[in-house]
């Protein structure tokens, strides 16, 4: 893996995972965890909503992206569990490259830099209700 599918929705929770899979159905997209999700969460935790979704919207095209930052054992822990991708804090090219190195085995993309605020769309499924996530959602992809 390279690049990441658009769009990029960060959720909170299963409620949110769940309504991006509800509105994207078969469409690419990527699931990103909340801000410092390994140090806050865990990547156990993520990785188990991920599997959720996966089971229940089998025709979902999930990229599961962990903010690692923080936390590069929550990186290691995320590329053992299968995720699709991580976000570490920059570190020195050794320390980089062996990160890598073990992420290429399972295919799993390290990033040192954040996406764009403007390409990641904020669920707000820690506020809002499901039909609300649902519409606010689609809206965002009509726009």
């Amino acid at each position: 893996m390279t690049t990441l599918p658009a769009p990029i929705i960060r959720v909170h929770g299963i409620t949110g995972a769940r309504s991006a899979c509800r509105v994207l159905g078969d469409r690419g997209f990527a699931l990103l965890s909340p801000v410092h999700a390994a140090q806050s969460h865990g990547a156990q935790w993520f990785a188990d909503l991920i599997t959720l979704v996966r089971e229940e919207f089998p025709a979902s095209d999930i990229t599961a992206m962990l903010d690692c930052r923080g936390r590069v054992s929550g990186a290691l822990a995320a590329i053992e569990l299968g995720l699709d991708a991580v976000m570490v804090d920059p570190m020195p090219e050794p320390q980089l490259e062996n990160l890598r190195d073990m992420a290429g085995q399972t295919n799993c993309l390290v990033m040192t830099e954040f996406p764009a605020k403007d390409v990641i769309y904020q669920m707000a499924d820690d506020l809002l209700p499901d039909h609300e996530l649902d519409k606010r959602l689609l809206a965002h992809l009509a726009g």
